[in-house]
């Protein structure tokens, strides 16, 4: 393309920087709702339910606190990124408050997410039922 059109593609590099780290950030909730989140789980399955009930919790907890901060320091750049007008190095000069004013409420999202996430496998797994575990295990995609 860029031989054909004599124009530089480096705009097009930098966009889909942008675009797949938002997607994939934004692909993390449904990954993890589903139970497809990449995890390692060996012990786990050895532990009682009760036990492996408040880990998950545990877990949620500090996934979330983890994302939060995360959040927080995203949305503190994207501020930081307004009152000074920062703009990328590439040849598109792209006002970076732009992709990081979606990357902070991704983040934010998925902050929610882990908590919800951590709260249900745990109630679940109190409750002595497996089906959440069971639908992760069987997973063939």
């Amino acid at each position: 393309m860029r031989y054909a059109f004599s124009t530089s593609t480096k705009i097009s590099e930098e966009f889909s920087g942008y675009m797949f780290a938002i997607a994939t950030v934004l692909a993390f909730v449904p990954a993890l709702m589903r139970g497809r989140f990449l995890r390692i789980g060996a012990g786990l399955a050895l532990m009682p339910l009760r036990i492996r009930a408040v880990f998950e919790l545990l877990v949620g907890l500090i996934s979330a606190a983890f994302c939060l901060v995360l959040t927080v320091q995203v949305w503190s750049l994207f501020r930081t990124s307004v009152e000074f007008g920062s703009v990328s190095e590439g040849y598109s000069a792209t006002p970076l408050m732009y992709p990081q004013a979606i990357l902070a409420p991704a983040l934010a999202l998925l902050s929610v997410a882990m908590l919800a996430r951590g709260i249900t496998l745990s109630r679940e797994l109190w409750q002595g039922n497996t089906s959440m575990l069971m639908e992760e295990e069987n997973v063939v995609d």
